[in-house]
């Protein structure tokens, strides 16, 4: 209990609010298991493998904490490698919570190699940055062998020439990998169990499955429905195009799945058919407001690209009012004014973001096709119309984004709720649930379960 109190609650920023976490079981095992093989003189690899949405980047802050901490690392220098530069700010903004000092980022590929280099600033403490950043470093940059690498969504993020960069610039550093969804080969890098796991018999260092995170009620479980058959794409198409494709085999990057759905052309102009896009945003429109909008819960629409996303928004336009939906995407300087009518800047997305997650706030429905269907935690999102082919690692990278528990605002605020409903019951202890929200000891706890 001591231990709980001392090593694993911490502070995080979250929705721009302060928020503070206790670390669960799972995640206290995984945060010692990773200091002890950091320490540990005679191994220098290991691999976290949690199901998505278990909190894996907690876990990742409290064991780099903890580790640079430890008397036994003399002094270290912890690389956290995240993989997207927007979650650079908010990787930082949540250490400092934590209380740690020793904090610098790496802005760029030169800062990178002058805080990392041995007979530069050789700096020690823990230093944010992504892969994309190891390019073109020299190799035995530093040498010594208190140098820690903790690696977020390491499936994807050390494989081909960067991760070759990176292990060549560090030869003697530990490296951990964090991920979800581990690769075991691909046609891109050697794999996440060979990279990271090949120090432990079973392939990893720590695992918590979709199994057990579903029992433990930290996610939940996913449910699917196949769209009407004049929606869904001919399977001829669909094998020759992209099934049947050796290289969209294990791929785990979504830039990667761009690159061979744009050789996809008779697949995507099949998607993007005029009266089949229609018919997609009716049938979406009428299930989000029998089965989704009642509930206060809100949707994904995943279009197989930007310009499938702005077709999508001018159909579901004509259907429902304009403000039940919004698009994010990444805008270029050479789109089309069809795409560009649709660009908007850092403020107004993450204003839309912050609005998703909230009951109540418009938009309702976020059409997407790349952005958001990695690392956006949204426990409001209750189902996502997928129209976009994917498999493997992008498909539950993507899907995940629907298997978090939402709290049901009303027990936040403690509203008196009506008497139960028969023929409802409570995830946790299968008591009756009231007409708002689950009854658990006398208490709200939790919204209906979701459905995808």
């Amino acid at each position: 209990m001591l231990r709980l109190l001392k090593d694993f609650i911490l502070f995080v920023e979250k929705d721009e609010e302060l928020q503070k976490f206790i670390l669960r079981q799972d995640q206290m095992a995984a945060v010692d298991k990773v200091v002890a093989r950091s320490l540990d003189p005679k191994r220098s690899r290991g691999l976290l493998w949690h199901t998505q949405g278990s909190g894996k980047t907690y876990a990742m802050i409290k064991a780099a904490e903890l580790l640079f901490k430890a008397p036994e690392a003399e002094k270290p220098t912890i690389l956290l490698m995240i993989d997207r530069n927007e979650l650079e700010d908010q990787m930082l903004k949540n250490l400092a919570a934590v209380g740690m000092n020793n904090v610098a980022p790496a802005g760029s590929i030169a800062e990178l190699n002058r805080l990392l280099k041995q007979g530069g600033q050789d700096y020690r403490g823990i230093v944010v940055t992504t892969i994309h950043k190891f390019r073109d470093m020299q190799a035995n940059l530093n040498l010594r062998r208190n140098i820690y690498v903790m690696v977020d969504e390491a499936h994807r993020t050390t494989g081909g020439d960067l991760g070759n960069f990176l292990m060549a610039g560090l030869p003697n550093a530990t490296f951990i990998g964090f991920t979800g969804t581990p690769v075991d080969k691909t046609a891109y890098g050697k794999g996440t169990f060979k990279t990271f796991g090949c120090e432990d018999d079973q392939g990893y260092l720590h695992k918590y499955s979709i199994a057990e995170s579903i029992e433990d009620g930290t996610t939940l479980p996913l449910f699917y429905n196949l769209a009407p058959n004049e929606m869904i794409v001919p399977t001829e198409i669909m094998e020759k195009e992209f099934l049947a494709l050796a290289e969209t085999e294990g791929i785990a990057d979504i830039e990667e799945l761009n690159k061979i759905l744009e050789r996809a052309v008779n697949l995507k102009n099949f998607l993007k058919g005029k009266e089949r896009v229609q018919r997609v945003a009716d049938y979406v429109a009428d299930h989000f407001r029998q089965n989704v909008e009642p509930l206060g819960y809100k949707a994904f629409l995943v279009a197989v690209d930007r310009e499938a996303c702005a077709l999508y928004k001018e159909a579901l336009d004509s259907i429902l009012p304009p403000e039940y939906s919004e698009i994010v995407f990444t805008g270029n300087n050479n789109d089309p004014p069809r795409l560009k009518k649709w660009h908007i800047d850092e403020k107004k997305e993450r204003q839309i973001r912050k609005n998703f997650i909230k009951m109540g706030e418009w938009p309702k429905i976020l059409i997407v096709t790349e952005k958001l269907l990695t690392g956006f935690d949204a426990p409001i999102l209750y189902v996502m119309y997928l129209d976009k082919p994917m498999r493997d690692h992008t498909l539950l990278q993507a899907i995940a984004r629907v298997n978090r528990p939402y709290e049901n605002e009303a027990a936040e605020r403690g509203r008196t709720l009506r008497a139960p409903e028969k023929g409802y019951v409570c995830d946790l202890c299968r008591g009756r649930r009231s007409a708002e929200g689950y009854l658990h000891g006398g208490r709200p706890i939790y919204a209906p379960p979701k459905r995808l």
